[in-house]
């Protein structure tokens, strides 16, 4: 799955309380993170992410990370190069009776500077309870 644009197929997005608290509101009120998070809330909230602009994650991770299953997507989203969007949203995906949603997991840096946790270590501890290099 790559970025495109036009009528593509979407998939909802259900945003948790908690992790957003944990994910997003970590970032200070003015930050470009933050301010890129809430404006794509909004956008995958009321309309959902095209399926086009999903990305499976690494099983296994060159960072040790183990997110085998779930999914990502670059923010803000948009149809420009991935080296132009330095953020990413990490998506569990799940299926109930309205069909298949994604739920969010992690929010962050996808590359960070050293010393900052990336968005993939953020969601490796949130499946495994701890970083991968711990």
């Amino acid at each position: 799955m790559g970025t495109s644009g036009g009528a593509a197929r979407r998939v909802s997005v259900r945003v948790g309380p908690q992790v957003w608290r944990e994910e997003v509101e970590r970032y200070g009120q003015r930050s470009p993170a933050r301010a890129a998070a809430e404006r794509e809330r909004h956008r995958v909230e009321d309309g959902g992410v095209a399926l086009a602009d999903v990305q499976r994650c690494a099983d296994d991770g060159a960072d040790r990370t183990r997110l085998a299953g779930l999914l990502k997507v670059y923010v803000p989203i948009s149809a420009g190069p991935a080296s132009e969007r330095p953020f990413g949203f990490v998506l569990s995906p799940g299926r109930d009776e309205h069909g298949l949603y994604l739920t969010l997991v992690a929010f962050g840096e996808r590359h960070p500077r050293q010393g900052v946790r990336s968005v993939y270590e953020r969601a490796h501890k949130r499946l495994h309870g701890r970083y991968p290099d711990q």
